[in-house]
């Protein structure tokens, strides 16, 4: 099925565009020019913002060595101070202050409860200790940012089926009600006619949408690929305009830019085929100018060398800037795909092209939910929840599992028994299922289950040679390799997932990473003993994380002290 798109071919576009590639070599152009050599940056990314909206939110970022182990799940820091200064919403009043912002969850994001109000500005002032290329280094950085009035929209000009257009006048919190343009008219736009101020920098365009939408099979794509790929019974094809793992999908920045005297955000517009069936929504989020230069300079330099990045992060890179939000609201009329047919269609790959079935983080967390029959529609969009709670579907006796049969499944089938500790692994795998099949389930499943209960075993499940292979065993194994990756799908939380300790501390080490974060946090595990320990008790050095003992030990030789490691 997406065997098609892996494959290498020139389309006559591409031929006729390195045709005139060939011949432009003769001739003097921009192809010629060979920008100066700059520094690379090297220090810390910052991207945040200040709206009336919502509450304020700076994430900052390091640049790694090429060598060095990403580590973007723990503080890059060894102390952190950032604030933001200027007039706030607090109850109905506005306030002149500086407010001190504070990490939540993500340690490298930092946020505070204040609002910002329409007109003002914001000056963001960060200080950073932290690691740079194996030196301490202090850094600040400073950034104004203001918040701009939201673009209204007034009406929008809706395209039908015959090719005419229908003009419909909009106001704030009116929904409006469009057909869904099947081919050949899929590509029409729904023109939405903005009134906005002439000092906006632009409106970031985002559509918001939910599992039970469905998408439209009688495109244009589609009908391209007619022939060259294989529609199954829903007429689905492999190709999906929509994650169905994600609600909100980036449509792009519209900057507020005159052009032969119109201008870019006149009008904006939203492609007919870009729009999922069901009720959706799409925010504009007016920004100011600094995201302009975020757009055109800082992301455009990535890819092109002869853009010089610009920012206003003095002495950084990266954006803070200010933003309002108009709101859209659309109920899109028509019939189609679901997003649970196409989840596992793009899950479960069984085409003859090299990639794996179930690969992807959020494939990886959907499978139980997905063989246990569960909608997406049930489990909101928390796939890490909906992956621990799927054997509650299996304990229902009344429940009747519309993928009891699907070969994919059986590894999670003998998990969920196993979850359940129930009279035998195998009752909910099919009876007509081979030998060969059910011993492959068995240890499949087994290794799923004992990582995911933390090795905790029962009377149809024993974990303790997986045990020893996976947390105690200090050369790399499939076990280590299953744990690591199931430790970084619920992004290392240690705290939650205690056998994720043992699993990242021999990751560090096997693997080879190079990272004085993932140092730091090493010895932070490591040294993790027992809470409540008196002062003059005499313990031994044991650690409560064993496989620690491989390659740390206590500066002392006894607990609690710090402890030293390779």
């Amino acid at each position: 099925m997406k065997s098609f798109l892996k494959k290498s071919f020139v389309s006559p576009a591409v031929l006729s565009v390195l045709l005139v590639a060939i011949t432009a070599c003769d001739f003097h152009g921009p192809w010629e020019y060979y920008p100066d050599e700059r520094e690379v940056y090297t220090g810390i990314y910052t991207y945040g913002h200040i709206s009336d909206f919502t509450n304020p939110e700076i994430c900052f970022s390091k640049v790694y060595e090429l060598d060095e182990a990403s580590a973007e799940n723990f503080a890059f820091y060894d102390s952190a101070y950032v604030t933001l200064q200027g007039k706030f919403k607090i109850g109905e009043n506005g306030y002149d202050t500086t407010i001190v912002m504070r990490t939540i969850g993500n340690p490298n994001c930092f946020r505070a409860n204040e609002r910002g109000i329409l007109g003002e500005s914001y000056t963001m002032d960060a200080y950073f200790v932290w690691d740079s290329a194996g030196s301490t280094v202090k850094s600040r950085y400073t950034a104004v940012a203001s918040i701009p009035k939201p673009v209204k929209v007034t009406g929008l000009n809706i395209p039908k089926q015959d090719g005419s257009y229908e003009f419909r006048e909009y106001t704030d919190g009116k929904v409006i009600g469009v057909d869904f343009l099947e081919f050949p008219m899929d590509m029409e736009f729904v023109k939405c006619a903005l009134d906005f101020d002439k000092s906006i920098g632009g409106v970031l365009s985002v559509l918001n949408y939910d599992a039970s939408s469905v998408e439209s099979q009688n495109t244009t794509i589609n009908q391209m690929l007619e022939g060259l790929t294989e529609a199954d019974s829903a007429g689905y094809r492999g190709i999906a305009m929509h994650d169905p793992f994600e609600r909100r999908q980036n449509l792009g920045y519209t900057e507020n830019r005159w052009i032969g005297g119109f201008n870019n955000l006149d009008t904006l517009y939203l492609m007919n085929m870009m729009l999922p069936i069901g009720d959706i929504s799409v925010d504009m989020y007016t920004t100011d100018r600094a995201y302009v230069d975020y757009e055109r300079k800082v992301k455009e330099s990535v890819g092109d060398s002869r853009v010089v990045p610009e920012s206003n992060i003095e002495n950084g890179m990266g954006v803070f800037f200010g933003m309002s939000k108009t709101s859209l609201e659309l109920i899109v009329r028509g019939e189609g795909v679901n997003m649970d047919h196409i989840a596992i269609n793009e899950c479960d790959y069984t085409g003859n092209g090299d990639e794996e079935s179930w690969e992807t983080r959020a494939c990886r967390l959907y499978q139980d939910i997905a063989c246990a029959g569960v909608s997406l529609t049930d489990i909101s969009s928390d796939l890490v929840w909906g992956n621990a709670h799927a054997y509650q579907y299996y304990g229902d006796s009344s429940y009747s599992n519309p993928n009891r049969d699907y070969k994919t499944c059986f590894p999670s089938h003998v998990k969920m028994a196993m979850m359940l500790d129930t009279t035998k692994w195998s009752i909910f795998l099919p009876d007509t299922i081979s030998d060969a099949d059910k011993s492959e389930a068995y240890a499949d499943g087994l290794k799923r289950y004992c990582v995911a209960s933390n090795f905790k075993s029962n009377h149809i499940a024993d974990c303790s040679e997986l045990e020893e292979l996976c947390l105690q065993n200090t050369e790399k194994n499939y076990c280590k390799e299953y744990l690591w990756e199931w430790c970084a799908d619920r992004d290392w939380d240690m705290l939650e997932y205690e056998q994720c300790r043992s699993a990242f501390v021999s990751r560090y080490y096997l693997e080879e990473q190079k990272s004085s974060i993932l140092k730091r946090e090493v010895e932070e595990i490591c040294n993790y003993a027992f809470p409540h320990i008196d002062e003059d008790e005499n313990i031994d050095a044991e650690f409560r994380t064993p496989i620690c003992a491989n390659w740390c030990k206590y500066r002392d030789g006894n607990r609690p002290y710090r402890v030293e490691c390779e």
